[in-house]
């Protein structure tokens, strides 16, 4: 019995590994999109076998960075131009949508929330902490859908955030931007303040420039990636 469960404590701690080097890496930019993550590559380098590796992957695919095709193995995602930009048409908008029925919920007490969010915000740039901002741009992005009440506006919103999250994940201009020059950021900044005002034509605005400047400022071009033996012999 303690023998087994040290096995299944070391293929966790394998699972692990393999897991957050993987996504660290893809997180760094080193692994370019459509990349082919071969098993036998992966447990050759890191010195662990098929199961954890698989294990790991799986949970990388759960998180929409990993597509797994039959008889052809598991690959990083690389979604077409065309596909994002289809993706930010329609989130364009779900976001309006989030403005028509969220807009005349929110409350004094709300604003509070926003600003918070925008301070935390900034912190990430000053960090470079591309994990944290993307889960505060996503929350950011959600308060409207939340304080609507719509169930369904909210689980939809929640969905095309969190599929944003990969396109970020892969291709967002984060790291090459310095706080004082962060258009996103001000945007954001504006927008709270459309909300304060409960300035619905003004937000409606901004939301079309903000996911314009969101789509452009995807690096969808490849640039300084490495091989995969390069990244788990790093």
């Amino acid at each position: 019995m303690i023998e087994w469960m040290m096995d299944v404590k070391k293929k966790d701690t394998a699972e692990y590994k393999v897991y957050h080097q993987l996504k660290d890496a893809l997180l760094a930019r080193k692994i370019a999109p459509g990349t082919q993550l071969v098993e036998k590559t992966i447990s050759k380098s890191m010195y662990v076998s098929r199961t954890p590796i698989r294990q790991a992957l799986k949970r990388l695919e759960q998180e929409g960075l990993v597509q797994n095709i039959p008889n052809r193995g598991a690959f990083v995602v690389h979604p077409t131009r065309e596909e994002i930009i289809s993706f930010f048409e329609l989130r364009k908008e779900l976001e309006f949508l989030t403005v028509k029925y969220g807009l005349p919920n929110v409350r004094k007490t709300d604003i509070a929330k926003l600003h918070s969010f925008l301070e935390l915000e900034q912190e990430t740039y000053k960090q470079k902490d591309l994990l944290n901002y993307v889960d505060l741009n996503k929350q950011f992005h959600l308060f409207l859908a939340e304080v609507s009440g719509n169930k369904f506006l909210i689980r939809y919103m929640d969905e095309m955030l969190t599929q944003s999250n990969v396109y970020l994940f892969l291709f967002d201009v984060f790291y090459h931007v310095e706080p004082g020059e962060n258009v996103r950021f001000r945007e954001h900044e504006e927008m709270v303040k459309a909300i304060e005002q409960r300035d619905s034509k003004t937000l409606l605005e901004l939301i079309d420039i903000h996911m314009k400047h969101s789509f452009d400022d995807l690096r969808l071009e490849d640039y300084g990636y490495s091989s995969l033996v390069e990244v788990l012999n790093d």
